[in-house]
């Protein structure tokens, strides 16, 4: 059953084309302020740009803070996180004169970027406490794609408003009408029409991991879209999750690119029942959505989401909790510059003075059958789980020689406490029988173990 669309409502529509007749005759859009109390007025009221504002949770103090305001238009709000003490860039796709002129007038020191949200990247703008996504979504044609890009600076809060296509919120009703020309209010740059479900759907999908609806009214839509999830107090005696591992769901390695459509695939040791819902995962101090939760046969939870937007370069912190019994102790991720190859991602293993035994084998496998002979398909990897008396263990504590070279690791992962696994994909061997070592930054080599080239096939 659908909504009754506003794009299709006559008296809607008036309204829309008297207020665009009103603009294209120079009428501000924003009624705007100057220091000595004037108002010139615009088509906005100062007294309703206030009360939009005022709806959401915008302290009054912002000094310390970086604003961003997307779809700046004449500036009001601009000009107002600027008097709050807020270090400000408007952004907009086109040069209002009267916002440059305000600013000027009123000695303002706003940073005014006349950009496409398509270009608006942490690498170019930076990260803002608070980003103000007010009036925009729906005139743009790749609404999730800027969705992302406004998540991707925002280490704090977003504060949206959307025209919506319904009056009252329905989970059930979770869609997004598409204009091809005019059809909404007669206007070329009227892209789209989500429901108030669906608008918030998009902000979580793009990486906001809560969204808080803050009204719909007159077909207008606010929400609140948060990086972070809620501080948790772990309850009493409440033991959190054992994160055994954190990989890229396509390649089963730690390296991940940035803008590309990839997904963290997580496992983990928990004690009692769990939802999708009380699963929290974080990357650094981002918190992310989960998408998929399962419990395996073998005891094991996973859970995938998709890596979140703006995460620099470098290596990164990834945990699991829930809300009862808090957050689990990190494993690392590495996310490549912009354009780099994944070969790049490659950890180099550092030698340290020998303090510890040697890594001893528990088990050598191939995952696809759990043999120990390898025939080159596609999805073959070497799992060898061992113990050690090393500490934590990462990719640059942990080496793989096959046939006493040095062979690349996918991973190192921790099934349970006390006990560890390499992955590994094999490469450039030749027919016959090989000999595996393992060593930890602090320990000498292990004993060898054998395994087998399948001599129907050749990895060389």
């Amino acid at each position: 059953m659908g909504v009754d669309s506003a794009a299709r409502n006559p008296e809607f529509q008036r309204l829309i084309r008297l207020q665009t007749e009103a603009f294209a005759k120079s009428t501000l859009y924003h009624s705007l302020e100057l220091l000595d109390g004037t108002v010139i007025p615009g088509i906005i009221s100062v007294e309703n740009l206030r009360a939009r504002l005022n709806a959401y949770p915008l302290p009054e103090d912002l000094r310390g803070k970086r604003v961003l305001d997307i779809g700046a238009a004449s500036g009001w709000n601009s000009f107002e996180c600027e008097r709050r003490g807020a270090e400000v860039v408007a952004f907009d796709y086109v040069d209002y004169e009267e916002f440059t002129a305000v600013k000027r007038l009123r000695e303002s020191k706003i940073e005014y970027a006349i950009a496409e949200i398509e270009e608006l990247t942490p690498e170019r703008f930076g990260f803002f406490d608070y980003v103000l996504f007010f009036g925009v979504f729906y005139h743009l044609r790749h609404p999730l794609f800027a969705m992302e890009n406004v998540c991707s600076v925002t280490r704090g809060q977003a504060f949206i408003e959307s025209y919506v296509i319904d009056d009252k919120p329905d989970p059930e009703r979770c869609y997004l009408e598409f204009y091809e020309t005019d059809e909404l209010g007669g206007q070329i740059d009227n892209w789209c029409g989500p429901t108030t479900a669906c608008l918030m759907a998009m902000a979580r999908s793009a990486g906001f991991p809560r969204v808080d609806l803050k009204y719909v009214d007159s077909r207008r839509g606010g929400l609140v879209a948060h990086r972070r999830w809620q501080p948790v107090v772990p309850e009493a005696n409440a033991t959190p999750p054992f994160l055994c591992s954190a990989v890229n769901n396509r390649h089963n390695d730690i390296v991940f690119q940035p803008r590309k459509d990839e997904y963290l695939c997580l496992a983990f040791l928990y004690e009692g029942t769990l939802s999708k819902e009380d699963v929290l995962v974080e990357v650094d101090q981002y918190g992310v959505p989960a998408l998929v939760l399962v419990r395996h046969e073998a005891g094991y939870w996973q859970v995938n989401c998709k890596v979140p937007p703006g995460i620099s370069p470098g290596d990164h912190d990834v945990r699991v909790g829930t809300k009862r019994a808090g957050f689990s102790e990190p494993v690392r991720i590495r996310m490549l510059p912009s354009g780099a190859d994944r070969r790049y991602g490659e950890t180099p293993f550092v030698p340290l003075s020998e303090a510890v035994p040697s890594p001893a084998f528990i088990r050598v496998e191939n995952t696809m059958d759990r043999s120990t002979t390898f025939r080159g398909y596609r999805n073959e990897t070497l799992a060898c789980r061992f113990t050690h008396s090393d500490n934590r263990l990462d990719l640059s504590k942990v080496q793989l020689t096959v046939g006493g070279n040095p062979h690349p690791l996918l991973s190192v992962e921790q099934p349970e406490p006390g006990t560890w696994q390499i992955n590994a994909r094999l490469k450039g061997l030749r027919r016959g029988e090989h000999q595996l070592r393992l060593r930890t930054a602090q320990s000498p080599f292990s004993a060898p173990f054998t395994i087998a080239i399948d001599p129907a096939f050749d990895l060389s």
